[in-house]
Protein backbone atom coordinates (compact mmCIF):
# COMPACT_ATOMS: atom_id res chain seq x y z
CA UNK A 1 0.00 0.00 0.00
CA UNK A 2 1.50 3.32 -1.07
CA UNK A 3 2.68 5.91 1.44
CA UNK A 4 1.88 9.35 0.08
CA UNK A 5 3.68 12.43 1.37
CA UNK A 6 1.06 14.87 2.62
CA UNK A 7 0.78 18.12 0.70
CA UNK A 8 -1.18 20.22 3.19
CA UNK A 9 0.96 21.54 6.02
CA UNK A 10 -1.35 20.45 8.91
CA UNK A 11 -1.53 16.91 7.49
CA UNK A 12 2.23 16.93 6.90
CA UNK A 13 2.88 17.88 10.53
CA UNK A 14 0.55 15.13 11.70
CA UNK A 15 2.35 12.64 9.49
CA UNK A 16 5.76 13.79 10.73
CA UNK A 17 4.62 13.67 14.37
CA UNK A 18 3.61 10.02 13.99
CA UNK A 19 6.89 9.28 12.20
CA UNK A 20 8.79 10.87 15.09
CA UNK A 21 7.06 8.53 17.55
CA UNK A 22 7.98 5.54 15.42
CA UNK A 23 11.58 6.71 15.11
CA UNK A 24 11.75 7.03 18.86
CA UNK A 25 10.41 3.50 19.34
CA UNK A 26 12.31 1.65 16.64
CA UNK A 27 15.10 3.94 15.44
CA UNK A 28 17.84 2.30 17.50
CA UNK A 29 16.89 -1.31 16.78
CA UNK A 30 16.37 -0.98 13.01
CA UNK A 31 18.74 0.95 13.09
CA UNK A 32 17.91 4.28 11.45
CA UNK A 33 21.01 6.11 10.29
CA UNK A 34 19.93 9.18 8.29
CA UNK A 35 16.45 9.92 9.58
CA UNK A 36 16.61 9.71 13.34
CA UNK A 37 13.98 11.09 15.68
CA UNK A 38 16.14 14.13 16.42
CA UNK A 39 16.34 14.92 12.68
CA UNK A 40 12.59 14.61 12.24
CA UNK A 41 11.91 16.70 15.34
CA UNK A 42 14.32 19.39 14.16
CA UNK A 43 12.51 19.67 10.84
CA UNK A 44 9.13 19.76 12.58
CA UNK A 45 10.34 22.53 14.90
CA UNK A 46 11.81 24.52 12.02
CA UNK A 47 8.52 24.40 10.13
CA UNK A 48 6.48 25.20 13.24
CA UNK A 49 8.63 28.27 13.93
CA UNK A 50 8.12 29.51 10.37
CA UNK A 51 4.38 28.90 10.60
CA UNK A 52 4.23 31.05 13.73
CA UNK A 53 6.38 33.77 12.15
CA UNK A 54 4.18 33.81 9.07
CA UNK A 55 1.05 34.07 11.21
CA UNK A 56 2.55 36.95 13.19
CA UNK A 57 3.51 38.68 9.95
CA UNK A 58 -0.01 38.30 8.57
CA UNK A 59 -1.50 39.72 11.76
CA UNK A 60 0.82 42.73 11.51
CA UNK A 61 -0.19 43.19 7.87
CA UNK A 62 -3.85 43.09 8.88
CA UNK A 63 -3.22 45.78 11.51
CA UNK A 64 -1.40 47.97 9.00
CA UNK A 65 -4.21 47.57 6.50
CA UNK A 66 -6.66 48.65 9.20
CA UNK A 67 -4.53 51.74 9.80
CA UNK A 68 -4.42 52.44 6.06
CA UNK A 69 -8.20 52.08 5.74
CA UNK A 70 -8.74 54.43 8.68
CA UNK A 71 -6.35 57.03 7.22
CA UNK A 72 -7.96 56.65 3.82
CA UNK A 73 -11.43 57.18 5.23
CA UNK A 74 -10.34 60.31 7.14
CA UNK A 75 -8.78 61.70 3.97
CA UNK A 76 -11.88 60.94 1.90
CA UNK A 77 -14.08 62.66 4.47
CA UNK A 78 -11.81 65.72 4.31
CA UNK A 79 -11.95 65.78 0.50
CA UNK A 80 -15.75 65.53 0.70
CA UNK A 81 -15.78 68.49 3.09
CA UNK A 82 -13.48 70.50 0.83
CA UNK A 83 -15.46 69.65 -2.29
CA UNK A 84 -18.76 70.68 -0.70
CA UNK A 85 -17.15 73.89 0.58
CA UNK A 86 -16.02 74.87 -2.94
CA UNK A 87 -19.25 73.98 -4.74
CA UNK A 88 -20.57 77.57 -4.48
CA UNK A 89 -17.31 78.72 -6.14
CA UNK A 90 -16.69 76.00 -8.74
CA UNK A 91 -20.24 74.76 -9.33
CA UNK A 92 -22.23 71.78 -8.16
CA UNK A 93 -21.51 69.75 -11.30
CA UNK A 94 -18.18 68.71 -12.78
CA UNK A 95 -16.55 71.25 -15.04
CA UNK A 96 -13.09 72.51 -15.98
CA UNK A 97 -12.86 74.76 -12.89
CA UNK A 98 -12.69 71.67 -10.69
CA UNK A 99 -9.43 70.77 -12.41
CA UNK A 100 -7.49 72.80 -9.81
CA UNK A 101 -8.24 70.06 -7.30
CA UNK A 102 -8.16 67.20 -9.83
CA UNK A 103 -11.92 66.63 -9.84
CA UNK A 104 -12.84 67.92 -13.29
CA UNK A 105 -13.52 64.36 -14.44
CA UNK A 106 -15.90 63.55 -11.57
CA UNK A 107 -17.01 65.07 -8.29
CA UNK A 108 -17.12 61.61 -6.71
CA UNK A 109 -14.48 61.09 -4.04
CA UNK A 110 -12.15 58.29 -5.18
CA UNK A 111 -11.65 55.17 -3.08
CA UNK A 112 -8.06 54.18 -3.85
CA UNK A 113 -5.13 55.57 -1.84
CA UNK A 114 -3.22 56.78 -4.92
CA UNK A 115 -6.19 58.72 -6.28
CA UNK A 116 -6.94 60.19 -2.87
CA UNK A 117 -3.30 61.28 -2.53
CA UNK A 118 -3.47 62.91 -5.95
CA UNK A 119 -6.49 64.99 -4.99
CA UNK A 120 -5.08 65.83 -1.56
CA UNK A 121 -1.97 67.11 -3.32
CA UNK A 122 -4.07 69.28 -5.62
CA UNK A 123 -6.01 70.71 -2.66
CA UNK A 124 -2.76 71.45 -0.83
CA UNK A 125 -1.31 73.23 -3.86
CA UNK A 126 -4.46 75.32 -4.36
CA UNK A 127 -4.66 76.37 -0.71
CA UNK A 128 -0.94 77.11 -0.58
CA UNK A 129 -1.17 79.32 -3.68
CA UNK A 130 -4.28 81.13 -2.43
CA UNK A 131 -4.56 81.09 1.39
CA UNK A 132 -7.76 83.21 1.15
CA UNK A 133 -9.55 80.00 0.12
CA UNK A 134 -8.70 78.32 3.41
CA UNK A 135 -11.41 77.74 6.01
CA UNK A 136 -9.48 77.15 9.24
CA UNK A 137 -12.61 76.55 11.32
CA UNK A 138 -13.29 73.50 9.14
CA UNK A 139 -9.60 72.48 8.91
CA UNK A 140 -9.69 73.21 5.18
CA UNK A 141 -6.09 74.38 5.11
CA UNK A 142 -2.93 73.59 3.19
CA UNK A 143 -1.28 72.47 6.41
CA UNK A 144 -4.03 69.99 7.20
CA UNK A 145 -3.97 68.67 3.64
CA UNK A 146 -0.23 68.16 4.06
CA UNK A 147 -0.74 66.30 7.33
CA UNK A 148 -3.27 63.99 5.66
CA UNK A 149 -0.82 63.35 2.82
CA UNK A 150 1.95 62.45 5.25
CA UNK A 151 -0.29 60.09 7.24
CA UNK A 152 -1.75 58.37 4.18
CA UNK A 153 1.63 58.02 2.49
CA UNK A 154 3.06 56.50 5.67
CA UNK A 155 0.17 54.04 5.90
CA UNK A 156 0.56 53.01 2.25
CA UNK A 157 4.31 52.53 2.68
CA UNK A 158 3.81 50.52 5.86
CA UNK A 159 1.40 48.14 4.12
CA UNK A 160 3.64 47.73 1.08
CA UNK A 161 6.64 47.03 3.29
CA UNK A 162 4.77 44.46 5.36
CA UNK A 163 3.44 42.76 2.23
CA UNK A 164 7.04 42.16 1.19
CA UNK A 165 7.86 40.85 4.67
CA UNK A 166 4.89 38.47 4.59
CA UNK A 167 5.87 37.23 1.14
CA UNK A 168 9.33 36.41 2.47
CA UNK A 169 7.87 34.69 5.52
CA UNK A 170 5.58 32.61 3.30
CA UNK A 171 8.56 31.59 1.15
CA UNK A 172 10.43 30.60 4.32
CA UNK A 173 7.49 28.58 5.59
CA UNK A 174 7.07 26.79 2.27
CA UNK A 175 10.79 26.01 2.12
CA UNK A 176 10.67 24.40 5.58
CA UNK A 177 7.54 22.47 4.60
CA UNK A 178 9.34 21.16 1.54
CA UNK A 179 12.31 20.18 3.71
CA UNK A 180 9.96 18.21 5.99
CA UNK A 181 8.33 16.53 2.98
CA UNK A 182 11.81 15.47 1.82
CA UNK A 183 12.55 14.18 5.32
CA UNK A 184 9.42 12.02 5.18
CA UNK A 185 10.32 10.78 1.72
CA UNK A 186 13.87 9.96 2.86
CA UNK A 187 12.52 8.20 5.95
CA UNK A 188 10.21 6.01 3.88
CA UNK A 189 13.09 5.16 1.56
CA UNK A 190 15.28 4.23 4.54
CA UNK A 191 12.52 2.15 6.11
CA UNK A 192 12.12 0.26 2.85
CA UNK A 193 15.76 -0.77 3.26
CA UNK A 194 15.46 -1.65 6.96
CA UNK A 195 12.08 -3.45 6.98
CA UNK A 196 10.07 -5.71 4.71
CA UNK A 197 6.82 -4.45 3.27
CA UNK A 198 4.60 -6.30 5.75
CA UNK A 199 6.49 -5.43 8.94
CA UNK A 200 4.07 -4.26 11.64
CA UNK A 201 6.50 -1.51 12.64
CA UNK A 202 5.35 0.49 9.62
CA UNK A 203 2.16 1.15 11.57
CA UNK A 204 4.24 2.49 14.47
CA UNK A 205 5.57 5.17 12.13
CA UNK A 206 2.01 6.08 11.14
CA UNK A 207 2.63 4.60 7.69
CA UNK A 208 1.03 1.95 5.55
CA UNK A 209 2.64 -1.42 5.00
CA UNK A 210 3.96 -1.08 1.43
CA UNK A 211 3.18 -4.67 0.46
CA UNK A 212 -0.27 -4.76 2.07
CA UNK A 213 -3.28 -4.61 -0.17
CA UNK A 214 -5.11 -1.29 -0.12
CA UNK A 215 -8.54 -1.21 1.46
CA UNK A 216 -11.48 -1.12 -0.97
CA UNK A 217 -13.07 2.01 -2.38
CA UNK A 218 -16.40 3.21 -1.03
CA UNK A 219 -19.51 1.34 -2.11
CA UNK A 220 -21.66 3.52 -4.37
CA UNK A 221 -25.05 3.37 -6.08
CA UNK A 222 -26.69 1.48 -3.24
CA UNK A 223 -30.37 0.83 -3.96
CA UNK A 224 -33.02 -0.77 -1.73
CA UNK A 225 -36.43 -1.96 -2.96
CA UNK A 226 -39.26 -3.44 -0.91
CA UNK A 227 -40.27 -6.79 -2.43
CA UNK A 228 -42.54 -7.99 0.38
CA UNK A 229 -44.09 -6.90 3.68
CA UNK A 230 -40.83 -7.38 5.59
CA UNK A 231 -38.34 -7.97 2.79
CA UNK A 232 -36.08 -5.64 0.82
CA UNK A 233 -33.73 -6.33 -2.10
CA UNK A 234 -30.40 -4.48 -2.09
CA UNK A 235 -28.02 -3.85 -4.99
CA UNK A 236 -24.85 -1.74 -5.36
CA UNK A 237 -21.93 -1.15 -7.69
CA UNK A 238 -18.60 -3.02 -7.53
CA UNK A 239 -15.88 -0.87 -5.86
CA UNK A 240 -12.19 -1.38 -6.60
CA UNK A 241 -10.38 -4.03 -4.52
CA UNK A 242 -13.53 -5.44 -2.94
CA UNK A 243 -13.29 -9.00 -1.60
CA UNK A 244 -16.70 -9.20 0.04
CA UNK A 245 -19.20 -6.84 1.69
CA UNK A 246 -20.70 -5.88 5.03
CA UNK A 247 -24.39 -4.99 5.06
CA UNK A 248 -25.67 -2.94 7.98
CA UNK A 249 -29.18 -1.91 8.93
CA UNK A 250 -30.60 0.35 11.61
CA UNK A 251 -34.26 0.37 12.62
CA UNK A 252 -35.00 3.98 13.54
CA UNK A 253 -36.25 4.27 17.10
CA UNK A 254 -35.07 0.76 18.01
CA UNK A 255 -31.39 0.33 17.11
CA UNK A 256 -29.02 2.91 18.63
CA UNK A 257 -26.46 2.17 15.90
CA UNK A 258 -26.06 0.13 12.72
CA UNK A 259 -26.21 -3.67 13.08
CA UNK A 260 -24.24 -6.01 10.81
CA UNK A 261 -26.78 -8.29 9.10
CA UNK A 262 -24.78 -9.99 6.36
CA UNK A 263 -21.43 -10.45 4.61
CA UNK A 264 -22.24 -11.39 1.02
CA UNK A 265 -19.64 -11.98 -1.68
CA UNK A 266 -21.90 -10.58 -4.41
CA UNK A 267 -23.27 -7.09 -5.01
CA UNK A 268 -26.82 -7.96 -4.00
CA UNK A 269 -28.46 -9.01 -0.77
CA UNK A 270 -31.95 -9.69 0.53
CA UNK A 271 -32.99 -8.23 3.87
CA UNK A 272 -35.69 -10.33 5.51
CA UNK A 273 -37.68 -10.17 8.72
CA UNK A 274 -37.98 -6.40 8.78
CA UNK A 275 -40.51 -5.04 11.30
CA UNK A 276 -43.76 -3.67 9.91
CA UNK A 277 -44.37 0.07 9.82
CA UNK A 278 -40.72 0.85 10.48
CA UNK A 279 -38.11 3.16 8.94
CA UNK A 280 -34.97 1.23 8.07
CA UNK A 281 -31.59 2.85 7.32
CA UNK A 282 -29.10 0.77 5.31
CA UNK A 283 -25.41 1.13 4.47
CA UNK A 284 -22.92 -1.23 2.81
CA UNK A 285 -19.11 -1.39 2.91
CA UNK A 286 -16.53 -3.39 0.96
CA UNK A 287 -13.89 -5.48 2.73
CA UNK A 288 -10.61 -7.16 1.78
CA UNK A 289 -7.57 -8.55 3.60
CA UNK A 290 -6.37 -5.03 4.45
CA UNK A 291 -9.58 -3.98 6.08
CA UNK A 292 -12.88 -2.28 5.46
CA UNK A 293 -13.49 0.59 3.06
CA UNK A 294 -15.72 3.57 3.69
CA UNK A 295 -19.40 2.87 4.11
CA UNK A 296 -21.82 3.81 1.36
CA UNK A 297 -24.21 6.70 1.51
CA UNK A 298 -27.24 5.76 3.61
CA UNK A 299 -30.48 4.67 1.95
CA UNK A 300 -33.79 4.59 3.79
CA UNK A 301 -36.88 2.42 3.29
CA UNK A 302 -40.19 2.31 5.16
CA UNK A 303 -42.02 -0.98 5.57
CA UNK A 304 -45.78 -1.19 5.27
Amino acid sequence: MQNKIQNSIPALLTMAGKASIGAGLYGATLPLVLNLKLNIDADILALTDKIMAYGTGKNELSDRRDTLNASLEISREWITLGRDNFKPTFGSKRNARWGVVGMDGSLSVPATPMEVLRILGAFKELLTDDPTLEVPIKDITATHAGDLIIALNAAVTAVQGQEEVVKGLLDDRNAKAEALRKRMSDLIAELNIRMNGLDNRWIGFGLNKPDAEQTPDQVTELMATLIGPGTAALKWSVPARAGYYHVFKRVVGIDPDYVLVGSPADVDFTLEGLPAGATIQIVVSAVNSSGEGARSEQVTITTH
